[in-house]
């Protein structure tokens, strides 16, 4: 999928991260609130976008606080079950087995990691809102790229991640159905004394879990701030009257 509009604004978003970070104040509701020398007063900001950089700056700070909660636990919870599996191991093969296991939780953690910078980005982006005096149609245009590019990674992560569930989901059940090798055979016979499904096993689902919880709560933090882009440009109903 071609975006021709995302590295223009992921050049923006990365301008606004390395801007002075002492050069902005908060934005206050009361009249004698200033942001800086060059910023446009409150009073000549639309009410309208600034109530929308006041929803992105809040929605970002929440997304970005869970996202980086659920995926630095998952990273660490995997990087400790990769580490005891590969001690575990003893033939190349079982060696494979492992590293198959991670691939595509991994690519999850990665989405997750780049979804974090872009959340990071609408932070910026939002007080940008306020010390430029974006219009309303200006700050729709930027919200609906934000949510478009935001939604189309997430939505990457969400899919290898589940994948990634799938596939270990799978590995647990064939180890489930080698423990018992047969039935009905003699005394101690038929059962596997070794048990071969760890409660290791079970902590990599939840570290999965984990990572999908990340990508959700940062695509359902941007489906959220769809309705101020309804609020800054609503839709014309012109062309339905007609």
């Amino acid at each position: 999928m071609t975006m021709p509009s995302s590295p223009r604004l992921l050049l923006l978003l990365l301008a606004a991260i390395v801007a002075d970070v002492q050069s902005f104040r908060p934005a206050a509701t009361s009249r004698g609130a200033v942001l800086h020398s060059t910023s446009t007063p409150d009073a000549d900001i639309d009410p309208l976008v600034l109530r929308s950089s006041q929803a992105l700056r809040a929605s970002s700070w929440f997304s970005w606080w869970s996202q980086v909660i659920l995926t630095v636990i998952s990273s660490i919870t995997f990087l400790f079950a990769r580490n005891v599996l590969n001690s575990q191991t003893t033939t190349p093969v079982q060696l494979g087995q492992v590293a198959s296991k991670f691939l595509l939780p991994g690519v999850g953690i990665v989405a997750s990691a780049m979804s974090i910078v872009w959340t990071w980005g609408q932070r910026r982006l939002a007080r940008r809102f306020v010390r430029k005096g974006a219009t309303k149609v200006e700050a729709a245009n930027l919200l609906r790229r934000v949510i478009k590019f935001g939604a189309v990674l997430n939505l990457g992560g969400l899919l290898t991640s589940v994948l990634g569930s799938q596939y270990i989901v799978g590995t647990l059940v064939a180890k489930s159905m080698q423990n018992v090798v047969g039935l009905g055979g003699g005394v101690g016979g038929g059962v596997v004394a070794a048990q071969t499904l760890q409660p290791l096993d079970v902590l990599v689902v939840q570290a999965n879990t984990n990572v999908l919880s990340s990508h959700f709560v940062s695509l359902a933090c941007l489906l959220w701030l769809t309705r101020m882009v309804d609020l800054l440009d609503p839709p014309s109903l012109d062309e339905d009257d007609a």
